[in-house]
């Protein structure tokens, strides 16, 4: 049975028709990709799907079809959207305890119910209150409420939040920190459906990957509207594109679906050249028949009809308005082999220490992906290399005649919003002629009205082009960028990575787009988040693997790994007190022992896994990836930690019975 059916969906806004004839089901734990371009329609159909949004109906043969978004009963959806609702006055602490309002308040149910019981005095009171209380246990277990605190714990350290954070204003966090905790609300929920509308934008790549294997353990439906093709690839398994009004399902993940689509446009066009030159034929054959006697005009007569029926086959439908994009960066002399060296450089806060001992070259040409956890140090060495920081020791040496063009993640923020996107680029462009400014923004996807538009009415990711398009009319040969994909669509990605992927430069790269990164970089540069770093021949997935394979001690700034891994934060574990009990009530008694038994073997288990990750790092086995292992270990002594706890609280419990 289906969790999710969508059949006959259209909206129009006026007479502008976004979509229509929008039909699919979502099933228990299908996962499926929601893309198209910024302004296609995503958003307006998560909001028909969640209330939001009247749907209007679908017209077939000029009949109204009535539109039809259903959730299965008894089944209930979780969404995510881009801008995450919080509450700024809230701790962090009290911002996550609302997600557990709603398993407390079956808690509550369960109390009173049990109450009920106690004082029970007829017959029928009792059968009654075990009614109530069967039900509301029943669902309470169901949704796994004796685990739903342990659970909160785990998931607020996997997503960044220690015991140190907990007090901290929701205000005052950032829009990273803002995202992860909607999702850490949102996961500790438990929907059926999740929706979820861009969720790793903010998010660095550990936090991302560790997204990545809920979504794909999870075992409800998933909507996601992503431009991540990474994750994309990692956790669907359905694609829907929403292109020319109309919504294609392809079986598959990102590049299952672009392959498809590739075979079904070459084979489309193949059968649409091919008719087209046989209606070529058949008019060569009218043109040879035009004479007045009657089997020349059978002839013509058939002939036409036979193209009449042809022409109604459809082309293959592409956007004409948009050109192959560029991406050349004014020049500005020729400079030599060795663009910049990084030579013993560290920077600490306070006693915090960003990154020591890092010694690097950048070579001219190089690719370089600059990586690692959001606080890490990678903007940080970027306002190094801008000259906005000085290094607490060590040095940066430019070679000769370099000139840097950088692009940050808050460009958009110079445009001036009353301005077209013509003028707006006229005004970097001094001296260029309206020819020579069309050209360079047809560059870059702007074309035909396009340039009219009023900045202030483009979307992120066409501000971020836009910015992008602006910074390059600057005299460069070092490329810095900083998150070029944040808003951008999944056209706009594919188009930043053919244009890095062809540009002749030099370019340093800070992203936690791993899709891009693997695409585009020659050479890496990673922060581990502990003060180490290192720098590789390859790519991120190249990276990932010298990570994993080299020795910590030889890493620039990482203590061995005994020590790494002591290091990392304890589990932030919040005791209940003992709540009052009716010592005489044998089945509270019996239940609290149960509870008791269970959590031993819950601290067996855990205990269990955490030597065998001990038993792996003090192998000394070479292959093995560390990176992934120190998570795991960084789990297991999560999962022992709020296992000892969930025992202590049980074992509290029982002994109020003693």
């Amino acid at each position: 049975m289906s969790i999710l059916t969508v059949s006959n969906v259209a909206k129009s806004f006026g007479s502008d028709e976004l979509f229509s004839e929008v039909n699919f089901t979502l099933a228990p734990g299908q996962k499926m990709g929601l893309i198209g371009r910024n302004g296609g329609g995503k958003t307006t159909l998560l909001k028909i799907i969640l209330g939001q949004e009247t749907p209007d109906p679908t017209y077939a043969n000029g009949i109204a079809l009535p539109p039809r978004v259903a959730l299965a009963p008894g089944r209930h959806l979780g969404y995510l959207r881009q801008e995450a609702p919080v509450h700024p006055e809230h701790t962090i602490a009290e911002e996550i305890d609302l997600a557990l309002a709603p398993m407390r308040a079956i808690q509550a149910r369960v109390t009173e119910a049990e109450h009920a019981m106690s004082d029970a005095k007829t017959d029928t009171e009792i059968e009654r209150a075990m009614t109530d209380y069967t039900a509301a246990l029943d669902e309470f277990e169901a949704r796994g409420g004796y685990a739903i605190e342990d659970e909160r714990d785990a998931v607020m350290i996997r997503l960044g939040f220690g015991a140190e954070t907990l007090h901290k204003l929701v205000g005052a966090c950032s829009g990273g920190e803002q995202t992860r905790l909607a999702l850490a609300k949102l996961v500790l929920t438990r929907p059926d459906l999740l929706i979820l509308d861009e969720p790793t934008n903010h998010l660095d790549i550990q936090a991302t990957e560790w997204l990545e294997t809920f979504v794909k353990n999870y075992e409800g439906a998933v909507l996601l509207v992503s431009h991540d093709r990474y994750f994309l690839d990692a956790v669907t398994d359905t694609t829907a594109e929403l292109e020319f009004r109309r919504l294609t399902i392809y079986k598959g993940n990102y590049s299952h679906y672009r392959r498809q689509k590739e075979e079904a446009i070459a084979v489309q066009e193949a059968a649409y050249k091919n008719q087209q030159n046989e209606i070529e034929r058949l008019q060569g054959l009218i043109k040879r028949n035009m004479g007045a006697n009657a089997t020349q005009s059978v002839i013509r007569h058939k002939t036409q009809g036979r193209i009449d029926r042809m022409e109604k086959i459809e082309a293959v439908k592409t956007d004409t308005t948009r050109v192959k994009a560029r991406l050349d960066a004014a020049g500005a002399g020729r400079i030599g082999r060795e663009v910049v060296r990084l030579t013993d450089l560290s920077k600490t806060y306070g006693e915090r220490t960003l990154f020591k001992r890092l010694s690097a070259a950048i070579e001219r040409d190089d690719r370089v992906g600059l990586v690692g956890p959001n606080g890490a140090g990678k903007t940080t060495l970027v306002k190094i290399l801008l000259g906005d920081e000085k290094p607490t020791t060590g040095e940066v040496a430019f070679g000769n005649n370099v000139r840097v063009a950088y692009f940050s993640q808050h460009a958009t923020d110079d445009l001036d919003v009353e301005m077209t996107v013509l003028d707006c680029l006229w005004e970097e462009a001094v001296g260029w002629t309206e020819t020579q400014a069309r050209n360079h923004l047809a560059r870059f996807l702007f074309t035909g009205d396009d340039t009219a538009k009023r900045v202030g009415m483009l979307s992120g990711g066409e501000k971020n082009k836009l910015a992008l398009s602006r910074m390059l009319l600057r005299p460069c040969n070092l490329l810095i960028l900083d998150e070029p994909t944040n808003h951008l669509d999944i056209e706009s990605c594919e188009t930043l990575t053919e244009m890095l992927k062809e540009y002749a430069g030099t370019l340093l790269l800070v992203s936690h787009d791993r899709y891009l990164l693997n695409a585009v970089t020659t050479k890496t540069l990673g922060f581990t988040g502990d003060g180490g770093s290192l720098f590789a021949e390859g790519n991120y997935a190249a990276w990932r693997e010298e990570l994993a394979n080299v020795p910590a001690q030889r890493m620039a700034g990482v203590p061995k790994p005994k020590n790494d891994l002591a290091n990392l934060p304890p589990v932030p574990v919040k005791v209940a007190p003992p709540k009052p009990v009716n010592r005489g009530d044998g089945k509270a008694r019996s239940k609290a022992q149960d509870a008791v038994a269970k959590a031993e073997r819950r601290v067996q288990d855990a205990e269990g896994k955490l030597s065998e990750v001990e038993a792996l790092l003090a192998s000394g086995k070479t292959g093995l990836d560390m990176v992934t292992l120190a998570s795991d270990y960084a789990r297991a002594q999560d999962a022992v930690n709020v296992a000892v706890a969930a025992w202590e609280t049980a074992s509290a419990e029982w002994e109020s019975f003693a």
